[in-house]
C-alpha cells in the first residue's frame, strides 16, 4: 500500500501504508483484474485480506463499501517489482 486515506474503509478496517497485499478474498495479489472483481462482488461484505506487515503475515477483514471518498476501499495498491 502506498496510500491509505484517513477515514476510508481500508483505514477503518486496519490497512496501513506499507502493507504488502498477498491475497484479497483468496485471489493472489498478482491477479489485479480478479482482485477488482472480488472487490466489486463483495460490496458491503467482509473480505479476508492477507498482508505482509513488517515481514510477517497478517490477516485482516476488510469490507468494501461506499464512503464519501473515491472507490470502495480508499487506498492505492501498486505492483511490486
Amino acid at each position: 500500500m502506498d496510500e491509505v486515506t484517513a477515514g476510508s474503509p481500508a483505514a477503518v478496517d486496519g490497512m496501513l501504508v506499507g502493507d504488502v497485499v498477498v491475497s484479497f478474498g483468496g485471489v493472489s495479489a498478482g491477479e489485479l483484474s480478479q482482485m477488482a472483481a472480488v472487490l466489486q462482488a463483495n460490496e458491503n461484505r467482509p473480505v479476508t485480506v492477507v498482508v505482509q506487515r513488517h515481514g510477517a503475515p497478517r490477516e485482516l477483514s476488510v469490507t468494501p463499501r461506499a464512503w464519501e471518498g473515491r472507490g470502495l476501499l480508499g487506498c492505492h495498491m501498486r505492483a511490486i517489482s
